[in-house]
């Protein structure tokens, strides 16, 4: 598990840290994420990376795939089953959206973009979110970390590259089959203003790996009439980063760039996947027959038992809240939002809380205890217990990862909660130990060394 494969490289940690060093890194973190225009990521930095596994990380990959395939099987299912409108009925998405979606892609789950969010604890992992979103946060907290480990002269060597460079291979090749003339990074002012960073490091990684191939980061006033023209939409690829419920015009500005045949990455189907509706229904006995087994087989490993609530099962949900958190189904809410822990409110409480929005507009998820780790924030003193939830990326089937969010006080682990954010590097066993003996060095050995 990831406290105990880090409890050497932390102790290092602390050996060899200096307030110089401190310093070093997180003056080094600063500079490597000052530039996007977000205080809050700003604020919210660990002082230095965990390691990961490489033994677990493949692992993880394993069920990822498992169960990225069996949402996609229960997906064509559904559309099978179920008229258009019935889909988008039970997942909580309004009708207007069906014109606005892939259905083949959401058949087949094409270059699927996503951050699947996972809780360690001391008995194993679980997928507890699939955020199946292009848009999806935190990659910059890889570059972060990397500028800290490279300022302080840690090991290179073998470590993995940014999930955002990842997504921008997947584009690129795009940009290539299609002879694409330009990208665009399209924002909504509804969403720009939430206070995340700007995606200059994916505009980076998009010039670098498509030379000739113009990067723009626009939003829906600012995107170029003309760009809306046949015979230049065409030449077009649009990277989305807000949710429908961020778009604030009436979708008059979406109405134009669908009908202009801009070459899109997604519509509003990843809206449709990131339903934590999907949480109940893989988990759904009525269902598994639509498996493989070993899709069922980490779907009863890696994901907490989960059911959707009712009023035939409301009073029995009540009586067992402490070993529940309920989620409300909104496809579209994150950081944290539409999320209860059952052992945070009386019954009477919590109860009208659920039937504000409905009931039926909520699945139960069976809690598992996050494990803690003593770590240090930016400027801490003394490292503290923070209990942590991870973000492991998957672009196009490639897996990355992971970003870490960690909290001292609230079981939802979120930076907009007051959590905090950090990477952890996947390494070998040789990898950790070069790691650890690096770490018990002083911040003066680390620059001679990497000068």
């Amino acid at each position: 598990m990831i406290g105990e494969f880090n409890e050497a490289f932390l102790a290092a940690l602390e050996e060899g840290w200096t307030p110089a060093r401190d310093a070093t890194a997180q003056a080094s973190t600063m500079a490597a994420i000052h530039d996007l225009d977000s205080p809050m990521y700003e604020k919210s930095q660990f002082a230095h990376p965990l390691l990961f596994s490489q033994a677990e990380f493949v692992e993880l990959s394993q069920a990822c795939r498992a169960l990225l395939s069996a949402q996609l099987k229960l997906i064509n299912h559904l559309i099978d089953t179920r008229s258009r409108e019935g889909l988008l009925d039970l997942l909580r998405m309004p009708r207007r959206l069906a014109r606005f979606i892939h259905w083949d892609n959401l058949r087949h789950g094409d270059a699927t973009i996503g951050r699947m969010d996972i809780v360690p604890t001391r008995q194993g992992y679980f997928f507890c979110e699939f955020n199946i979103f292009p848009g999806v946060g935190g990659g910059e907290a890889y570059e972060g970390s990397r500028a800290a480990t490279a300022a302080l002269g840690f090991p290179r060597a073998g470590l993995m590259d940014s999930p955002l460079r990842d997504l921008a291979v997947l584009y690129a090749e795009e940009c290539w089959r299609r002879e694409l003339r330009r990208v665009v990074i399209l924002d909504s002012r509804g969403h720009s203003g939430l206070g995340y960073p700007r995606q200059e490091y994916l505009k980076r990684y998009l010039e670098e790996l498509n030379p000739g191939v113009q990067v723009h980061i626009l939003d829906e006033v600012s995107y170029p009439e003309a760009w809306l023209k046949r015979e230049e939409a065409e030449r077009t690829l649009i990277h989305r980063m807000f949710t429908y419920e961020e778009v604030t015009d009436g979708f008059a500005f979406l109405e134009k760039l669908w009908a202009s045949g801009a070459v899109l990455t997604n519509g509003f189907e990843p809206e449709l996947r990131m339903s934590k509706r999907f949480l109940a229904l893989l988990c759904d006995p009525g269902h598994q027959t639509l498996f493989s087994d070993e899709e069922v087989a980490a779907i009863r490993k890696y994901l907490p038992h989960a059911f959707s609530l009712s009023e035939e099962n409301l009073a029995a949900a009540l009586r067992d809240k402490s070993g529940l958190v309920f989620k409300i189904d909104d496809s579209s809410s994150y950081g944290g939002a539409g999320v209860l822990m059952g052992t945070d409110w009386s019954s009477e409480e919590l109860e009208r809380r659920l039937r504000e929005p409905g009931v039926e507009r909520w699945i139960c998820q069976r809690v598992v205890e996050a494990e803690s780790v003593r770590l240090r924030a930016g400027g801490d003193t003394a490292p503290e217990e923070y209990r942590l939830v991870l973000g492991f990326y998957s672009y196009g089937g490639r897996t990355n990862g992971f970003l870490v969010r960690g909290s001292r006080t609230s079981k939802v682990v979120n930076i907009t909660s007051g959590g905090k954010l950090g990477w952890a590097f996947v390494v070998s066993e040789e990898g950790r130990q070069a790691f650890i003996r690096h770490a018990r060095g002083r911040v003066e050995d680390f620059s001679s060394r990497s000068a």
